[in-house]
């Protein structure tokens, strides 16, 4: 195989893609072998490529589906995991996560992030009386900014959250982030390159022990790279299921 096809989820080559050249280049030094960065210009796109690509990192429903279409996986960040933040129209007095007791709520249904959100509930005892669907997490706030609905609580993936402005956070007001700790982005490989899967794999664990390595690293906030265990699969695959 001469050149290696490296595809990166979306969200993450919106803003920086040079981190993940970057990156492609270390690969390439320590793997001595081309990688060659597909970016997606979105979704659509990369849903499109992806089954064809080499070296995947993606969101926890891509790399769930590349998994099941004999992707292996690699290694996933030690310091990332999909979570979101629970949000209120500004005028609900100290709202919290008992106020979604009962209550209607707003969210993207298609979205993992939601059944994070749902899950973090549940884990409280806390039993929601119906989801609002909006088409994306922005609208989501705006929903509940605008009074737009009956709710007056949500939640929005927290990676988008924080990338708001100001002026958009000030919108709506911030109730708690969730700290569930089971869903994550991570590497995949393709079966037809699984003859590089122990080398890639020692290169990403022993990444960050390497000084150009801990740069990059540092530029793509991740910590370190660790193996992604089996029970960890398996609980993605329960809350994608549910």
């Amino acid at each position: 195989m001469d050149k290696l096809n490296l595809m990166v989820c979306p969200h993450d080559t919106a803003k920086k893609p040079d981190r993940w050249f970057r990156f492609a280049q270390y690969l390439s030094l320590n793997l001595e072998q081309t990688v060659h960065l597909e970016l997606a210009m979105d979704f659509q796109e990369f849903h499109q490529k992806m089954n064809d690509a080499d070296i995947v990192y993606g969101n926890p429903s891509d790399t769930i589906k590349l998994l099941n279409n004999n992707f292996i996986s690699v290694a996933r960040p030690s310091n990332l995991y999909d979570e979101v933040v629970f949000i209120a129209h500004p005028d609900l007095d100290n709202p919290s996560l008992q106020s979604f007791q009962g209550s209607k709520l707003v969210s993207v249904a298609s979205m993992l992030a939601t059944k994070v959100g749902l899950n973090a509930l549940e884990d409280k005892g806390i039993q929601h009386a119906e989801l609002i669907d909006k088409p994306t997490w922005l609208a989501v706030v705006k929903a509940i900014a605008n009074k737009e609905t009956e709710a007056s609580l949500g939640f929005v993936y927290k990676d988008t959250y924080e990338e708001l402005g100001g002026t958009t956070k000030s919108l709506v007001k911030y109730i708690a982030t969730s700290e569930q700790k089971k869903v994550f982005h991570q590497m995949v490989l393709s079966s037809k390159a699984n003859k590089i899967h122990q080398k890639l794999t020692s290169i990403l664990l022993e990444m960050d022990q390497n000084p150009k390595g801990k740069d990059i690293l540092n530029e793509l906030n991740i910590e370190k790279w660790i193996m992604t265990t089996e029970s960890e699969i398996d609980t993605i695959k329960q809350l994608v299921a549910k």
